[in-house]
């Protein structure tokens, strides 16, 4: 391995790994990616920007951190990009540090990615999750598409409309996104962790897409498509922070497939490796905590546990006046564990950076999002160790009926499991001509609720809003308050009211967050529960009627 400086290019060759790499000293981009014993180029181009492109990262000047046989690291600064190879990895690791000192300006920016425009004309296999994956159409197709609603979304000489954001990722338990060729050639974001991510296991945003000759694999270190937020760090604060390193991947496996099983397996071994033994990136931090714990929520009718289901126990920051929710918080790192299953299951958080937290967790099958009532303190070296854990579900009394399942999306509804895809919600009208008439008992949430609540276009273009109607029987009147309770997954642009046998309407709810899931294909946002009270005169013995109102 060797570093050769000519011209406005540091070529990065590797002679013992099977990685080529160009790096423009101009500007700090990569100018070309190969995989030894094929000649096939990967890029157009690459960049770093900010903002939709609206600021750019441009080198001030280059500094070779190291040049042995064995690590080859070069830092470019204006604030600071580094690339990383080393002789056991195909690929280079790329890291980014912002830094704003107390006598900045105040700053804003709302994203911040690394672009790579990779030529689709071979990589035309995206990937982002296992069930996630397919061959686009040719630039050809593409030329000339018609533009849909939203914007971003084109109509193809096919037939088809491809929209950028339907293969967006969840940061939650995301490791792996790019593009491969037919022949196996692949190209891969490999992240073996997100704590970086703003909103971090709250997020989600944009990953890959293509247009025309470009096939675009994007890492977003900060991104505001689903309702983030923007960072905005003021004057006289001393604020800094360091995103990734995470490992571009190119490989080489026979089939765009078994490329991506390859990235994957990749990913776990990256993954064990955190925190980077190598990283010598000032702001990076290797002494870091764990924090350990029994992961405990019951029922309060019975005062029994729950068995739980894929649940996440996060550590963020509390909100205050400084920090907004943790789906909007940036200024620092979160950290998360996932997949826990059991009644009273253990559960790890490993690689925590020093600091105080506040715990969050959530579990399938579980109405809520559940908060200690107190914050952690994190030490280097050190395991903080919880104990039990005890959360209660908020319940007033035993469950009459409910349609859905507690988990924070909307997949198991109508489209759920198919929601990455435009134009979904454009069906209801045809599907749902009299709007949603759902009778508990009767009807099937899979088939006969759809996975989005939005409103129509008339004749004359409004929209009109379509009120969701749900029929039960009751055989004899409830003797106390009944609480009807809504779990929102995701809102755009939106409020919602309920009223009980066309007679009682609740006040209108409409301090939602738009996350901008519904217009971008998603079934993922802003989690929101809300509440409406009835009382035992609000009913009536035989059939119920509760509608929903957005």
């Amino acid at each position: 391995m060797k570093v050769l400086i000519f011209g406005i290019l540091i070529t990065v060759l590797f002679s013992i790994v099977s990685a080529f790499i160009v790096i423009s000293k101009k500007d700090g981009y990569i100018t070309s990616l190969k995989v030894a014993g094929d000649n096939q180029e990967f890029l157009n181009r690459s960049y770093i920007d900010a903002n939709g492109s609206k600021t750019g990262f441009h080198a001030k000047r280059s500094t070779i951190i190291k040049n042995t046989n064995d690590h080859v690291e070069i830092a470019f600064t204006d604030n600071e990009v580094r690339y990383t190879m080393l002789n056991d990895t195909k690929g280079v690791y790329f890291s980014l540090k912002l830094d704003h000192k107390a006598n900045y300006p105040d700053t804003q920016f709302s994203e911040i990615r690394l672009i790579l425009r990779l030529k689709s004309n071979p990589f035309s296999w995206l990937q982002v999750e296992d069930d996630v994956g397919r061959y686009l159409p040719t630039a050809e197709q593409q030329k000339n598409c018609q533009v849909m609603g939203p914007k971003e979304a084109c109509k193809v000489k096919t037939g088809e409309v491809i929209h950028k954001y339907d293969w967006s990722i969840d940061a939650l338990k995301h490791d792996v996104h790019g593009f491969a060729t037919k022949n196996g050639l692949g190209c891969w974001f490999v992240t073996p962790s997100m704590e970086w991510e703003n909103g971090g296991a709250y997020n989600r945003d944009l990953a890959c897409h293509q247009g025309e000759n470009d096939s675009l694999q994007i890492m977003y270190m900060a991104g505001s498509h689903y309702g983030a937020g923007d960072e905005y760090p003021k004057r006289g604060e001393n604020w800094s922070k360091v995103y990734g390193p995470y490992l571009i991947y190119l490989n080489k496996s026979g089939s765009p497939q078994a490329s991506w099983r390859d990235a994957k397996a990749v990913a776990k071994v990256e993954k064990a490796k955190w925190p980077y033994s190598f990283v010598s990136q000032p702001g990076y931090v290797k002494q870091r905590g764990s924090v350990t714990g029994k992961l405990t929520i019951k029922n309060p009718l019975n005062n029994s546990a729950f068995r739980l289901e894929d649940a996440v126990v996060t550590l963020v920051q509390p909100e205050s006046n400084r920090e907004s929710i943790p789906n909007q918080q940036w200024r620092h790192y979160s950290f998360w564990t996932h997949s826990i299953s059991g009644v009273s299951p253990n559960f790890s958080i490993s690689n925590v950076i020093p600091g105080t937290y506040q715990l969050r967790a959530w579990s399938k099958g579980v109405v809520g999002e559940f908060i200690l009532n107190k914050t952690i303190t994190v030490t280097a070296g050190r395991t903080t160790n919880l104990g039990e854990i005890v959360f209660t579900e908020k319940r007033v009394g035993p469950i009459a009926w409910e349609i859905g399942i507690p988990d924070r999306t909307a997949k198991e509804f109508k489209h759920g499991d198919h929601f990455n895809q435009w134009g979904l919600p454009y069906k209801f009208p045809k599907e749902f001509p009299n709007g949603v008439n759902y009778y508990i008992g009767k009807y099937n949430y899979a088939r006969d609720w759809n996975y989005c609540h939005i409103s129509v276009p008339e004749r004359s273009g409004k929209y009109q809003s379509i009120p969701w109607n749900i029929y039960f029987i009751l055989r004899k009147k409830p003797t106390g308050t009944s609480v009807l309770r809504v779990s929102v997954a995701a809102n755009s642009s939106t409020a919602l009211s309920v009223s009980i046998n066309g007679v009682k309407n609740s006040a209108e709810v409409a301090n939602f967050k738009d996350d901008a899931c519904v217009r971008r294909d998603g079934i993922r946002g802003f989690y929101r529960e809300l509440e409406f009270k009835f009382g035992p005169n609000d009913f009536k013995i035989g059939e119920n009627k509760i509608t929903l109102h957005a």
